[in-house]
């Protein structure tokens, strides 16, 4: 493996790398000891800093706790000697004013009796003086007073109302403590500072005399802590084992005024940040800070940055129980290694571009003649004949050399006259592909001004042939003479849309529409649709579906039905005996690329004439019934869903067959075999049509034929499995003969240039009254619109002065236009033609040639009309009341015209709702109770009683 990457280097990087790396490698490793051991140093420094700072933080915290019962001890000598006693207080008072004068981090010192007298002397931060006293003269209430240079009281300063010392909790604590103790930390009466009081209470005969009391100013200790020098940008902090703030190395109090109350906090609610990350740190990682016994030492991030923590508790055996905590961020410690590491990667960077220096010379030393070779090779491939080297070497490089040379002369002269050819062969294919385009636009051009030119008469055609078929004033020959023409204007809309399909295809404007189908159902529809047909020539029709053929798939319906239709139709009509067959089986998945494969396997498949023994099979087999739709019968082999595979199809017939010569033509447009020409039938388009719709969804056609003995065509699509189909529900309804009661007057207003389409349009919907107004392009149609406001506009699309796009635009643009609805009638056939015009504003899209109902629905979606439909007199089709008489028979079908019958049989299958309401008004012209239980049946969705009749008869056989 590593040869083979060395082989695939340019040798000039294979003399660079090796050297390269070694250097990078020796200084990269040099540099990583490096920092390592400057991490181990760092982690030291940090230790012994911290421990030399707690440690110097915890001895003069021993000095300062010691001192106030140091106090308190010479306060109860005094008192054992006799020297002041504990029932008359007003000899402590000069006493206790020198007293506190001795000790700067003291801010009082005081006695209380076992009567409630008290006294103070106590040094405010200011440096003032002030004696403070309480009992039954002042009636126990607090009095501080300002003194003179002796000591004596002058004014008062302060007075606290109720303040008894033996219900204050330093009294208490003392007495039930027994001992020296600790009161909690308070704030002073009489300045904004924290003290914390040494207690000593004084006992006579076990009897409790009063307590001795010397506070100490914890903001001395804080003073302390700031005078540390704590790394760089380190601090130091002492809080009680509960997380309160007791002093801090920063500038921040620790207390806080509220509501005019100062209150202690939690050192995690401090305002410093190093203050309060720390405390939230000490806290999670101890979760109880009671239980902290030793120190330690720790590490942790602030905002990214670590930091180093000490933590240690503090004692002193009467009390005191507080926790000493030190940080000192990481980069106090590291800049200098930084700083060393910052030049060590600048030494590694110079060393590696000396080394690539040095290795380029080496290199270009080496392989210069080699690359000049490697140059002038690459520029003689590209076409550079031109090419010579000069190398005054005379080894073997240089021989390589006048080798290149001669070689190079060679190629030269072989191809300057191919070079030529090919400019003038490019400059011919550039006029002909230019040629193209402007051919390829103009039949883009012409298929746009076909659909509407073409599409546009029909839709009068074929909508006021469906106007006049409902009239009940027409005779029967009359009424036959309609259904020809509408049958007519079908027929030449289906020419129409062949031509138009064969346009788009040509131009590269027909688009896949997959949807979820279920393929049982679709080729049990396409035989019902040919079976009568079949019948009337006396031939069998078969469809043979293999089991492993999945119900469920996703494919485009329209197309594969369409290519179906066309096959089938052709291989009735050129079949005159014997019968047609459909072959349907599922191929072989394909895993990796499954529409290549299985295209390649489609293009190398050789075209195989059919077997005589196979065209015997057709005109002598006993052919089945049509394909059951019951998943018992056919139940296909598990396929999972969603995965792709490829049906096969053969649609084969006993028919006249098509000469080898004109197979060759077979798919080409408009031409048709020597049998077609003699039928005069058919336009040569349905093959062409077909075989591009098949390449569309993935697949190929095929053919093979014998004459005298049959065709069979043979395609594959690609489909992929699903659990369901999407079914449209498409519901039989009776022609609008009225609008319902109690709506309003609804405004509609029609838009077109032609005035067939427009009076096509009033004629439908104008005996039902609604008010009705006529525009002959877009600008008239605003001008309408902005005076008249009606509740919906039909837009032609495709009009002179302004179009339907530019007046859809306009009105919806409008507050007022959101209010109207716009419906687009267009006669485009491109599908991306509906994406225009929805994106112009239009609510919805309709292709001319419209159905009458399409228009009444479309007006019931958008504008809420309700409408009353025409009812059909309901008949019993089971039996009269006064015998056992059925109307719905099989003689009374046998009674018909057979091509009456096969019109109603193909109405039904394709759910055309106008062609059921127009045979049954002719079955009326003959038998008015048949058609009535007809009537009745299609009302009641019994689609299948009236197929089944159908099935029965004479005309099925």
């Amino acid at each position: 493996m590593v040869f083979k990457l060395l082989e695939k280097l340019p040798l000039r990087t294979v003399l660079i790398v090796p050297f390269v790396l070694q250097i990078v490698g020796a200084v990269g490793l040099v540099g990583y000891l490096s920092f390592r051991n400057g991490q181990k140093a760092v982690n030291n420094l940090a230790s012994q800093l911290m421990s030399e700072v707690s440690a110097r933080v915890e001895q003069n915290l021993q000095i300062y706790v010691a001192t106030p019962h140091q106090i308190n001890q010479s306060k109860l000598d005094a008192v054992k000697l006799g020297l002041l006693n504990m029932e008359d207080l007003s000899a402590w008072e000069q006493y206790l004013w020198r007293q506190v004068q001795l000790y700067p981090y003291i801010n009082f010192t005081s006695i209380g009796n076992k009567n409630g007298e008290y006294r103070t002397g106590e040094k405010l931060s200011n440096g003032s003086l002030m004696i403070n006293m309480s009992g039954r003269s002042t009636g126990l209430d607090f009095y501080s007073y300002n003194t003179n240079n002796t000591g004596d009281r002058t004014t008062v300063a302060t007075v606290v109302k109720s303040f008894d010392i033996r219900q204050h909790p330093s009294y208490q604590n003392a007495a039930n403590a027994g001992k020296p103790t600790w009161s909690s930390v308070y704030i002073s009466f009489l300045e904004p500072t924290l003290i914390i009081s040494a207690l000593q209470p004084v006992y006579e005969n076990d009897q409790l005399e009063g307590v001795l009391i010397t506070a100490l100013r914890l903001d001395h200790i804080g003073q302390f802590l700031n005078s540390l020098k704590v790394g760089k940008s380190g601090q130091a902090f002492i809080m009680e084992r509960n997380g309160t703030l007791l002093a801090t190395s920063t500038s921040e109090k620790p207390f806080r005024t509220r509501s005019n109350n100062k209150e202690l906090f939690k050192a995690e609610e401090s305002v410093d940040a190093t203050t309060q990350a720390t405390a939230k740190y000490v806290a999670s990682h101890f979760q109880k800070l009671k239980e902290i016994k030793a120190s330690y030492t720790l590490n942790f991030p602030i905002e990214g940055k670590p930091q180093f923590v000490k933590v240690l508790p503090f004692q002193d055996g009467k009390g005191l129980d507080w926790l000493i905590v030190v940080v000192v961020p990481e980069a106090d410690f590291t800049a200098e290694i930084d700083a060393n590491t910052r030049m060590t990667i600048w030494l590694c960077l110079a060393a590696l571009g000396v080394a690539v220096v040095i290795g380029i010379f080496t290199s270009r030393w080496v392989t210069n003649p080699i690359w000049r070779l490697n140059t002038a090779a690459k520029n003689l491939a590209k076409g550079e004949w031109n090419q010579t080297l000069e190398i005054q070497r005379k080894d073997e490089l240089g021989e390589l050399g006048k080798a290149f040379n001669s070689m190079a002369q060679q190629l030269q002269h072989s191809f300057e006259n191919l070079e030529n050819r090919v400019e003038e062969r490019t400059a011919e294919l550039a006029v002909a592909k230019d040629k193209a385009e402007v051919a390829n636009q103009a039949k883009s051009t012409f298929l746009a001004n076909m659909s509407h030119e073409l599409r546009s008469p029909l839709n009068a055609i074929l909508g006021f042939s469906q106007l006049m078929t409902r009239s009940q004033t027409l005779s029967r020959e009359d009424q036959e003479n309609m259904n020809i023409i509408s049958s007519s204007g079908e027929h030449l809309l289906t020419l129409i849309n062949n031509v138009l399909d064969l346009s788009k295809i040509e131009a590269g404007r027909t688009t896949l529409n997959p949807k979820k189908i279920d393929i049982y159902r679709l080729l049990c529809d396409v035989e019902d649709m040919f079976q009568l047909k079949a019948d009337d020539k006396k031939l069998q029709l078969v469809f043979d579906r293999s089991p492993d053929v999945p119900q469920y798939v996703e494919t485009d319906e329209l197309k594969l039905r369409q290519v179906l239709i066309n096959l089938l139709n052709n291989a009735l009509k050129f079949t005159d005996e014997g019968g047609v067959s459909v072959k349907i089986s599922k191929q072989a998945e394909s895993e990796s690329s499954p529409m290549l494969e299985k295209s390649k396997k489609i293009k190398n498949r050789q075209i195989k004439d059919v077997q005589d023994s196979e065209l015997a099979l057709y005109k002598n087999a006993n052919f089945a019934s049509p394909i059951p739709l019951d998943d018992s019968i056919y139940a296909p082999d598990s396929v999972p869903v969603n995965s792709s595979l490829f049906l096969h199809f053969e649609v084969a017939d006993t028919g006249k067959g098509i000469s080898q010569e004109e197979l060759d033509n077979l798919f080409e447009p408009f031409v048709q075999t020597q049998t077609g020409k003699d039928s005069q039938e058919g336009t040569g388009l349905g093959l062409p049509i077909s075989r591009k719709f098949v390449e569309l969804m993935g697949g190929e056609m095929s053919v093979s034929s014998s004459v005298g003995q049959g065709t069979v065509f043979k395609f594959d699509i690609q489909v992929i499995v699903v659990e369901s189909a999407e079914f449209e529900n498409k519901r039989l309804t009776s022609h609008v003969i009225a609008l319902e009661p109690n709506q309003h007057p609804y405004r509609i207003l029609i838009v077109d240039d032609k005035p067939l389409n427009r009076q096509l349009l009033i004629k439908i919907l104008n005996p039902l009254g609604f008010q009705l107004k006529e525009a002959i392009n877009g600008q008239e149609a605003i001008e309408i619109w902005d005076s008249w406001e009606p509740h919906l506009i039909w837009m032609d699309m495709r009009m002179p002065v302004m179009d339907g796009y530019e007046a859809t635009k306009h009105i919806k643009g409008t507050v007022k236009g959101q209010a109207t609805a716009i419906i687009a009638l267009t006669a485009s056939v491109l599908e991306e033609e509906r994406a225009v015009i929805l994106s112009a504003g239009c609510d919805a899209f309709m292709r001319k040639p419209f159905r009458e109902a399409e228009i009444f629905d479309a007006m019931h979606k958008h504008i809420g009309v309700r409408y009353i439909y025409e009812n059909t007199k309901e008949v019993n089709v089971l039996k009269t009341n006064n015998g056992d008489f059925e109307v719905l028979t099989v003689d009374a079908f046998n009674g018909l015209p057979q091509q009456l019958v096969a019109e109603l049989k193909l109405a039904i299958l394709n759910i055309d709702l106008d062609l059921i309401d127009s045979s049954i008004a002719q079955i009326s012209l003959q038998n008015p109770l048949l058609a009535s239980a007809i009537a009745n049946c299609i009302e009641n969705f019994d689609y299948d009683r009236v197929l089944n009749l159908i099935s029965e008869t004479k005309y099925h056989e």
